[in-house]
């Protein structure tokens, strides 16, 4: 199908997956409509590397789970809707050519002040509704997180965490991670600035 017949409606999550991006940039399918992403900033190159990272060490001790950084997420019962996140969790065993990653146990974004809007308005709503999903974190430039934790189908209980000393409590890996970790390499300061 060509591009331009693909623009003229809103998409299919199909046929965006299998859409050839004219400029090389990275996309999202929202409501049916490709949307392209900002590219990211130093700082969030570095946040997501390293809560990635940190992740995955504390996984290869465990031996079943596994990070994917630019995770795709589907929401359930959803055909026009694709989600990029930062980094997923998955226990599912990667399998060749499979796009959307699967059963996200955890879900990580590291919010910008030109994506916070869209992350906690559109893509926490759509996140909160993939059954799997355990835990969501967003993550700021500066120590600071919110984290909302399942604790029925439904209901979410929110936490915020912030400061240099601050340790991410994540429930669904038993794994403690300290900002002093994650935030070692930024030159940062409480604002948030890059």
């Amino acid at each position: 199908m060509a591009v331009n017949a693909i623009l003229d409606r809103p998409m299919t999550v199909a046929e965006f997956l299998d859409w050839q991006q004219p400029d090389g940039r990275r996309y999202q399918l929202i409501d049916g409509h490709p949307v392209a992403m900002a590219p990211g900033s130093d700082a969030h190159g570095t946040l997501v590397q390293a809560i990635g990272g940190e992740i995955r060490q504390h996984l290869k001790r465990r031996g079943r789970c596994r990070v994917v950084n630019e995770a795709g997420v589907i929401p359930p019962n959803q055909d026009r809707s694709y989600f990029v996140a930062d980094i997923a969790v998955t226990c599912v065993p990667h399998k060749r050519g499979r796009s959307p990653t699967p059963s996200p146990i955890l879900i990580v974004e590291v919010l910008s002040p030109g994506t916070e809007a869209e992350d906690r308005r559109v893509k926490l709503p759509a996140y909160q509704t993939v059954p799997s999903v355990r835990e969501i974190v967003l993550v700021a430039h500066r120590p600071a997180a919110s984290v909302l934790r399942r604790i029925e189908e439904t209901r979410w209980l929110a936490e915020e965490v912030s400061g240099i000393t601050g340790v991410l409590r994540l429930d669904s890996l038993d794994f403690d991670l300290p900002f002093a970790e994650i935030y070692a390499e930024l030159d940062i300061d409480e604002t948030g600035q890059d």
